[in-house]
């Protein structure tokens, strides 16, 4: 019997009380409540460094096409063999046939294309990703989710009088309520690849701010223009730049 009780106290003294587990895991609370939100916020900067690269490497490949092709801005879009080119990559035209989320896009191809695909290839930005469950995606195999500024087509850098002013590149996106699995009760945000004046594309991910690449090579951020959020879908901070920004200066 004294074997068994002093077994019995051994044990006891070994084990948590009620009130010792309430404290450990009152503590666990305490240390999660601030580790979490610094986990999330390394990897919202983790992720935005991305964007910053991608960015880098757009305007580096832009710098390459406009000394090889007379200082004169590529076309947003034209017809090509077997498909279209839009100015970030080739869609065949079995990719235009296929639903949301199962065509396919070679980011290789396209007027910077092959200047991109020296410096290693473009990589995806997950920045755009983190919305979680509000994410559409359009192709099955990658996304890209950056427009060009639609109003430089044809242009030529010599004709800008502030290339350090006028943006080439953004951070985008659009609302899509009209193709599944999005629908007007049911909103996602998609990849989106030009800004203008007058549309919502402009995807201020960064920190409520959208990232963009300048004429002359530089790169930044800038503000959405008060009152032009897209209302359908306000956490994902869609919205426009300022016309005044957009225009080639």
């Amino acid at each position: 019997m004294e074997i068994i009780q002093t077994q019995f106290n051994t044990l006891r003294s070994r084990a948590f009380t009620l009130v010792e587990l309430l404290v450990t895991v009152a503590i666990i609370a305490v240390l999660a409540a601030f580790l979490i939100p610094a986990v999330k916020s390394a990897y919202a900067s983790s992720t935005d460094a991305v964007s910053a690269h991608v960015i880098s490497q757009l305007n580096a490949a832009a710098q390459s096409y406009l000394n090889d092709n007379n200082q004169t801005f590529w076309p947003y879009r034209s017809a090509a063999d077997g498909g279209t080119q839009w100015w970030f990559g080739f869609e065949s035209t079995a990719s235009l046939r296929s639903p949301e989320g199962q065509r396919w896009l070679d980011l290789t191809q396209g007027p910077l294309g092959p200047y991109i695909a020296a410096s290693g290839g473009m990589a995806e930005d997950p920045s755009f990703t983190r919305q979680g469950n509000v994410f559409k995606p359009k192709y099955g195999t990658t996304h890209f989710a950056y427009g060009y500024n639609l109003l430089l087509p044809g242009r030529t850098l010599f004709g800008l009088n502030r290339p350090g002013r006028t943006p080439v590149f953004a951070t985008c996106a659009q609302v899509n309520t009209f193709q599944a699995p999005a629908s007007t009760k049911h909103p996602m945000a998609e990849e989106f690849y030009y800004f203008d004046t007058t549309e919502a594309t402009v995807h201020f991910r960064i920190g409520g701010n959208a990232m963009v690449g300048y004429a002359d090579g530089s790169a930044g951020y800038l503000p959405m223009m008060p009152g032009t959020l897209d209302q359908r879908l306000p956490n994902a901070n869609i919205g426009r730049l300022d016309p005044s920004l957009v225009t080639p200066q």
